[in-house]
């Protein structure tokens, strides 16, 4: 380009030669303008294309740079992952304990004094690992989506660890001074234990049951276990929702890093969803072969009992009710001691009209847990 232009500059400074001087002076002197305009327009498109050049570096290290803070947000949102599982898990086995106590003290269950009371003590905060970490790099992402459901992910994060705070305060504030004030705490035990280590205190009765049956119908325990249930059940909505931003989030980075070259041997860490396969084409009967087929110790999909049935439902609010129906009794035949399972294959059947089969539906779920009150319900008014 630089020769083009020089041979331009050239042509204009040489004079032809038919030309008289008076003209010829003229001549020169606008060509000379000319060459000097020409030199400015050089310079300026050489400045323009260094500044071109420059830009583009600096946008494709910037862009580096911000594929690097994926693969560390990617990174740690799937170790949180598996920090929501196992929350999930602990918090179920609380709730569980808070039905024992209280279907104890209703008389609708025997009284069973080796269950773990001492979990009724315990607290524990949710920590906002992902909120900590990139809060401050929401403004640095280009990219819509990921910045979007990182926003939102931290949100759900928030709301997470805010539903912690009230469950930990309902016990410090309420059932902790509960348990002082009509002497439930067993003192001999917790002074029998190490006295400069916690770990023997995790074994140790912490709780004097006795002491605590007494307390059985009482209002003030019953208050108590109410807002412990409600609590309990406001942490695993929040999980959940947490739970499916990990999904989400998750789905987005690996998207923009294979894209760019760098996500070919990344590993998803969140399960698949049912809903991929469906959207791929794949027919209601093809996706319970799948299913079938996959490895429990191992799932591609998410293939657990709540997954199905949510999926199930889904269907039945897209008035696909007879495609619903083969989701639910594979759901029963997956999971044939979970009770949940057979209510929601009953509630279907009922939708279809099938009367009988959904009679025996909810008498199973029943026979699996005797204290279903949706269950009982139903059966009463078919009765």
């Amino acid at each position: 380009m630089i020769k083009f232009f020089r041979k331009i500059r050239q042509r204009l400074l040489t004079d032809p030669p038919e030309r008289i001087s008076s003209v010829r002076a003229g001549n020169r002197f606008t060509k000379y303008i000319l060459y000097a305009i020409g030199e400015i327009i050089l310079v300026v498109i050489g400045i323009l294309i260094a500044l071109q050049i420059n830009n583009w570096n600096e946008s494709r290290k910037a862009y580096n740079n911000e594929l690097q803070l994926y693969l560390k947000i990617l990174d740690d949102i799937q170790d949180q992952y598996g920090y929501i599982k196992n929350r999930d898990k602990s918090m179920k086995s609380y709730q569980d304990l808070h039905f024992d106590v209280y279907n104890q003290s209703q008389g609708k269950s025997r009284i069973d004094s080796t269950l773990y009371y001492n979990t009724l003590e315990w607290i524990f905060p949710f920590h906002l690992s992902i909120t900590e970490k990139y809060t401050g790099s929401l403004s640095t992402i280009t990219n819509d989506t990921i910045r979007d459901l990182l926003k939102s992910y931290i949100a759900r994060e928030k709301g997470t660890s805010d539903a912690h705070e009230e469950w930990n305060d309902l016990k410090v504030q309420r059932l902790r001074p509960f348990f002082n004030k009509h002497g439930i705490h067993n003192t001999e035990a917790i002074f029998n234990a190490d006295r400069y280590s916690f770990s023997p205190l995790m074994s140790a009765d912490l709780i004097e049951y006795p002491k605590l049956i007494e307390q059985y119908g009482s209002t003030e325990l019953d208050e108590l276990l109410f807002d412990l249930r409600f609590k309990t059940s406001w942490i695993f909505i929040n999980l959940n929702s947490l739970k499916n931003g990990n999904y989400s989030l998750e789905l987005a980075l690996i998207k923009e890093l294979k894209n760019a070259k760098l996500g070919n041997e990344i590993k998803r860490i969140n399960p698949k969803r049912l809903t991929e396969l469906l959207k791929s084409g794949k027919t209601i009967d093809e996706i319970i072969e799948i299913i079938k087929k996959d490895d429990n110790n191992a799932p591609v999909y998410d293939i657990s009992e709540s997954e199905i049935n949510s999926w199930g439902y889904d269907l039945i609010n897209k008035d696909n009710a007879k495609d619903a129906l083969k989701i639910f009794k594979l759901n029963t035949e997956l999971f044939p001691k979970a009770y949940n399972t057979y209510d929601s294959y009953g509630e279907c059947l009922l939708k279809l009209g099938d009367l009988q089969n959904a009679i025996d539906a909810y008498r199973k779920s029943l026979e699996l847990n005797p204290n279903n009150d949706n269950a009982i319900k139903v059966l009463a008014e078919l009765n």
